[in-house]
């Protein structure tokens, strides 16, 4: 014990320069603990700054870049218009001029095919007209006990009377 108390006492002597050493060191962490923030401060200020600096120069950038890139697109757009619409309209004007010699070409085609279908119309009536007669006359010139002997010229008559039938539209065709 005696050992307990003789600590006691060199720590009562003690204690006040003790307390006072604590004291300033206390003093000195507290002031460069605040030096330390501050420092923390300007540099977080300094990193902010640089970083929005940076941010906005990128994003400057990239407008100007989206900028002429749109520009860019816009041209090419409005070229590819232009050439699909000449290209259209040079088609359009080649069709034109295609259906207007196709219709041009065509009242003639009919005019000349008229006067054409007209005789070839005529040529079997006037097959039947001239036959008609000519068989009904071979029927009532034969005797009708001769029948096998009145057949044979009223098939005779008819194939004269279609060749002269035919013979005659010929000459207008010209």
């Amino acid at each position: 014990m005696a050992l307990l108390d003789r600590i006691k006492k060199i720590f009562k002597q003690n204690s006040p320069e003790v307390a006072k050493v604590v004291g300033h060191i206390a003093a000195d962490v507290a002031k460069e603990s605040a030096e330390v923030v501050e420092q923390a401060k300007k540099t977080v200020a300094e990193a902010t700054k640089k970083a929005e600096a940076v941010a906005t120069k990128t994003v400057r950038t990239s407008e100007k870049v989206a900028t002429k890139a749109i520009k860019t697109g816009e041209k090419v757009a409005s070229s590819a218009v232009k050439t699909a619409s000449k290209t259209a309209q040079a088609a359009t004007k080649t069709a034109a001029t295609k259906v207007a010699k196709a219709t041009a070409a065509k009242p003639a085609a009919k005019t000349a095919a008229k006067p054409a279908a007209k005789p070839a119309a005529a040529k079997p009536a006037a097959k039947t007209a001239a036959a008609k007669p000519a068989a009904k006359t071979a029927a009532t010139k034969a005797p009708a006990a001769k029948a096998p002997a009145a057949k044979a010229p009223a098939a005779k008559k008819p194939a004269a009377a279609k060749t002269t039938a035919a013979k005659k539209p010929a000459a207008p065709k010209a």
